[in-house]
């Protein structure tokens, strides 16, 4: 009886070792993720936007790799950033991802800097505000699932002239783009 036991443990453990080589994870689920198209409009017009673009997709990117398909095409990209879009409707913004079979659209953008300064005598303070709309659609549906705008103001204070806007502008977009990347996890459904 203990040898028909292991005998028919045996079978079963070799069959199911058979059916997970010829049958991945991934197609017993479907892999089942929704997908994303991921757009940052950058519409700061500062010299260093490549800097901006950096920082802004690498922390979209960590909210929605793996957990979505995501597309990212700098053609559409490119569509949107000739001008500013967030006032737009939700069909108009649909209609420049058209050819993206995507079940989602995040749509961010970056709207222009407000830079401030104070000097005195020793002090040189140096405030940026950095300011992202963020749009989550539906597309499927073609619907608006979120929409809001973000703005955090960073400062920083230096007893030499110069404060660096380049360096004050990317800490307060990262700074924003954790409360927007806050917003993305709590609104775009899975």
């Amino acid at each position: 009886m203990a040898n028909l036991n292991k005998t028919i443990n045996l079978c079963i453990f070799v069959s199911l070792i058979f059916i997970m080589i010829l049958f991945p994870s991934s197609t017993w689920a479907g892999d089942g993720k929704s997908s994303v198209l991921l757009i940052f409009n950058n519409q700061a017009d500062k010299y260093y936007n490549f800097k901006l673009d950096s920082i802004a997709l690498q922390e979209l990117h960590k909210k929605v790799d793996g957990i979505y398909t995501v597309y990212e095409n700098p053609a559409y990209t490119e569509k949107y950033s000739s001008e500013s879009h967030f006032g737009d409707d939700t069909k108009k913004l649909i209609s420049l991802s058209s050819g993206v079979d995507a079940d989602y659209i995040v749509y961010t953008e970056l709207m222009p800097y407000r830079i401030t300064e104070n000097y005195n005598i020793i002090w040189h303070t140096k405030k940026a505000k950095a300011t992202v709309g963020l749009c989550i659609i539906d597309k499927k549906n073609e619907k608006e699932i979120f929409k809001d705008v973000y703005a955090l103001e960073v400062k920083g204070s230096t007893d030499h002239y110069f404060i660096g806007n380049p360096s004050m502008a990317k800490k307060s977009l990262r700074v924003t783009m954790f409360k927007v990347c806050e917003a993305i996890s709590f609104h775009l459904p899975l």
